[in-house]
C-alpha cells in the first residue's frame, strides 16, 4: 500500500501563517541546496509564478488576497526529480483573523511516483514539517501537535483523555502504555523512534504506571490499553460505544516487543505498522471546508493566470526583439507580388528575420510574412483562451468528483464498519447456538425442536412509515401496542419521510422494527417473569427470555457533554403520558442505534414506565441522528 503524507498545523493567532510558510520553505530549500544532491542551482525566487531552481526543480507560487487584505492564501509548489521518482511537496497557507477556528493555518502534502511509469512511491515525512514544528508551536483543536513523544503521569491523564474526546481534532493520538521493567525515560526515547513518518499526523504521548492505571478507568474496558501496548486514537472517539473500540487499532505487547531491539529500537516494520493509521485517517478524512475553499481558489487562480497568453520569444533575443517594426509599406493588393520591407540593418532586424524564418520557414522579411506572423498569434491566443476555459469547467468537474469521492469513501468506510460489527454478532449468535445444540445433543430426555410460524406483526416493514402505521392502527398488531406506544405520531411521521428517503434497502425500517419487538418482550419480561432491571440489562440476561438484539446496538445512556448542555437535551426531549411526568415531557438518554458510523446514524429513544400493571415502552423518537458533539 502506498500512502502519500498530509498535516494540518494551526499557529498561534498571533502569527503570520504565509510569512512562516514562506521563512520554512526558504530554510527547507537552502538546507536541501547545501547538502548538494538535490539539484538546485538557486534558492532565491520572487513572488507568483513558476521559478526554475534547476534543471529538474521546480516551485510554482501562488496567492490570493481578498476581504480588504484581511483573507490571505497562498502556495507553494516544490517539485523536483532525482534518480528515485518526481517527488512534490505543497505547503498552503490561510491567515485569516476573522476565522472562528482556522486563523492561522499551515498544511503540507507529499507525494511522489516513479519517473517512468507514474507508479506511486510513498514519501517520507517533508524535513520542512519538522523544521516548522520546531520553531513554531502547532495545534489541531486543543491537541497539541508534537515534535517528539510527551511523558504522561498521573495528573495529566484528565488533559489527555480530553485530547482523546475531543470531537474537532483531525490528527490521531498515539498512546503508549508502559512496559514492566523499562523506565519512563527510556521508553519515551524508544516511542520517539517511532514518530519518523508520522510526524505532523500524530502526536505520541507515553504514561507512566500511575498515568496507566487512571486512563484505563476512564476510558472504560473495551478502549482501554493493556500494558506494553500502544493504541492509536482516530478522531471521533466514543467511549460510551464499545463497538467504536475496534476503530481504534492496537499494537499488543507481544508484537511490540517483537519489533523491538535489545537496545530499545524499534525495527522498521513496527515504525511502518504505527505509520499506516494516522496517515490515512488524515488523507481519507474529509479536508475541513475552509481549507478545501482555500485549496480550490488557489487552483482556480493558477488557472486565471493562464488565461493571459504570452508570446514565446526567439533564441537569445531581449523582449525588445520581437517588437513590430514601423511599415509605412501599403498593404499588397490580390494578384501582385508582396511588398519588401527595406532590408536596413537596425538592431532589431536580424532578430526579426530569425523569428520569422522560425514561425514561417522563410528568412524573407516582408508584409506577407508578418501577416502570417500575426494570424499564427491570434490563432494561439484564440487556442489558449479557449484551453484556459477548458481548464476552468475540468476545474468546476474536477472539485465535484472530489466532492463525490469524498462522499463515496464516508460511505464505504460506514459499510465497512457495519460489516464487521454485523459478521462479530453473526459469529457470537453461531458460537451461542452450536453451544445450544451440543447442550440438546447430550441431554437424556431427548426433545424435538418445532419452529413455529411468524406471525404477522413479527413481519419485516417495507419502510419506516409502515412501522407509524403499525404503531397507530390496524387490529393485527394491538399485539405490539400492548406494550409500546408512540408518543408523537405527527412528528414521527416526518422523520420517517427523511429516513425512507435514504433507506432504499429497508434496512433501518427492519432494525427499527426489531428493536421494536425487543422492548415489547422486555416488557412481557418484566409483567410475567418478574424480571428485574432495565433493557440493557435484559439484552445481556440469560435467565429472561424473549426477543433481544446486540447490547452494542443499545445505548444506556447519553455522554455527560449531551446531557449538561441545554440544546443537546432540549432536542431529546419528547412528549409523554403525564402518568409518566406531569410535565408532559422527558429527557430520554436511552436509544437503541442501527447503525454506528454512517453520516445518517438513525436512532430509536424510549422511556418505560408503568401504565397501570402494564410495562409499557414510549418511543419519543426515531430518525436520524440528532445533534452532538460531534455533528459537523
Amino acid at each position: 500500500m502506498t500512502i502519500g503524507y498530509r498535516s494540518i498545523l494551526q499557529l498561534d493567532d498571533r502569527e503570520d501563517a504565509l510569512r512562516v510558510a514562506e521563512v520554512q520553505l526558504r530554510g527547507w530549500l537552502t538546507d536541501k541546496a547545501r547538502k548538494g544532491n538535490s539539484g538546485l542551482e538557486t534558492t532565491e525566487w520572487e513572488g507568483e509564478g513558476e521559478h526554475h531552481l534547476g534543471p529538474r526543480n521546480t516551485l510554482t507560487v501562488v496567492e490570493h488576497v481578498s476581504n480588504g487584505d484581511n483573507l490571505r492564501r497562498a502556495s507553494l509548489e516544490y517539485v523536483e526529480e532525482n534518480s528515485h521518482g518526481i517527488w512534490t511537496t505543497r505547503v498552503y497557507a490561510m491567515s485569516n483573523p476573522d476565522s472562528r477556528k482556522y486563523r492561522q493555518v499551515l498544511w503540507f502534502e507529499s507525494e511522489g511516483e516513479r519517473a517512468n511509469n507514474g507508479t506511486p512511491l510513498k514519501p517520507a515525512t517533508p524535513r520542512i514539517v519538522r523544521n516548522t514544528l520546531e520553531t513554531n508551536e502547532a495545534r489541531d483543536a486543543s491537541v497539541p501537535i508534537l515534535a517528539g513523544p510527551r511523558t504522561t503521569r498521573g495528573d495529566d491523564t484528565d488533559e489527555l483523555l480530553g485530547y482523546i474526546e475531543d470531537a474537532h481534532r483531525n490528527i490521531s493520538i498515539v498512546v503508549a502504555a508502559p512496559i514492566p521493567g523499562v523506565d519512563s525515560e527510556s521508553w519515551a526515547r524508544a516511542v520517539d523512534s517511532l514518530t519518523r513518518d508520522t510526524l505532523g499526523c500524530a502526536s505520541f504521548f507515553v504514561l507512566d504506571a500511575d498515568a496507566h492505571t487512571r486512563l484505563n478507568e476512564q476510558l472504560g474496558q473495551a478502549h482501554a490499553i493493556p500494558a506494553g501496548a500502544i493504541r492509536t486514537f482516530t478522531p471521533q472517539v466514543d467511549l460510551t460505544d464499545p463497538a467504536d473500540a475496534r476503530r481504534h487499532r492496537m499494537l499488543t505487547a507481544q508484537t511490540i516487543l517483537t519489533g523491538l531491539g535489545d537496545h530499545l529500537k524499534f525495527d522498521e516494520r513496527t515504525k511502518r505498522l504505527v505509520s499506516i493509521t494516522p496517515r490515512l485517517s488524515l488523507l481519507e478524512r474529509d479536508l475541513p471546508a475552509e481549507l478545501t475553499r482555500t485549496v480550490r481558489i488557489l487552483q482556480r487562480q493558477q488557472i486565471a493566470a493562464a488565461e493571459t497568453p504570452t508570446v514565446e520569444q526567439a533564441p537569445h533575443q531581449s523582449p525588445t526583439a520581437v517588437a513590430e517594426p514601423s511599415i509605412t509599406a501599403e498593404a499588397p493588393q490580390r494578384d501582385t507580388e508582396p511588398t519588401t520591407l527595406p532590408e536596413t540593418r537596425a538592431p532589431w532586424y536580424e532578430g526579426l528575420r530569425a523569428l520569422i524564418q522560425r514561425i514561417v520557414g522563410r528568412d524573407k522579411v516582408d508584409e506577407q510574412a508578418l501577416q502570417t506572423i500575426a494570424e499564427r498569434f491570434d490563432r494561439n491566443e484564440t487556442a489558449a483562451r479557449t484551453s484556459a476555459a477548458m481548464a476552468t469547467k475540468l476545474q468546476v468537474e474536477r472539485e465535484r468528483l472530489e466532492d463525490r469521492v469524498t462522499d463515496l469513501k464516508q460511505r464505504l468506510e460506514a459499510e465497512q464498519f457495519e460489516r464487521a460489527i454485523t459478521e462479530e454478532d453473526r459469529q457470537a449468535a453461531e458460537k451461542k447456538t452450536r453451544a445450544l445444540e451440543l447442550w440438546r445433543s447430550e441431554r437424556e430426555d431427548r426433545f424435538e425442536f418445532v419452529e413455529t410460524p411468524n406471525e404477522l406483526w413479527e413481519t419485516d416493514p417495507v419502510n419506516v412509515m409502515a412501522i407509524i402505521e403499525r404503531l397507530t392502527g390496524g387490529s393485527e398488531f394491538s399485539e405490539v401496542r400492548k406494550h409500546v406506544t408512540l408518543t408523537d405520531p405527527t412528528r414521527a411521521i416526518d422523520d420517517a419521510d427523511a429516513i425512507d428517503a435514504i433507506d432504499k434497502s429497508s434496512l433501518y425500517a427492519t432494525s427499527f422494527w426489531e428493536y421494536v419487538l425487543v422492548l415489547r418482550d422486555y416488557a412481557i419480561a418484566v409483567d410475567e417473569q418478574g424480571f428485574e432491571g432495565n433493557v440493557h440489562m435484559y439484552l445481556k440476561s440469560d435467565a429472561a427470555r424473549g426477543r433481544k438484539c446486540p447490547g452494542q446496538r443499545h445505548r444506556a445512556n447519553e455522554s455527560q457533554t449531551v446531557q449538561n448542555n441545554k440544546k443537546l437535551r432540549r432536542e431529546r426531549t419528547f412528549p409523554v403520558p403525564k402518568s409518566l411526568d406531569p410535565s408532559g415531557q422527558l429527557f430520554m438518554a436511552t436509544h437503541f442505534a442501527p447503525t454506528h458510523r454512517d453520516q445518517n446514524a438513525p436512532r430509536l429513544y424510549y422511556a418505560v414506565g408503568k401504565e397501570g400493571p402494564t410495562t409499557r415502552a414510549y418511543i419519543g423518537y426515531m430518525g436520524v441522528h440528532l445533534t452532538n458533539t460531534k455533528t459537523n
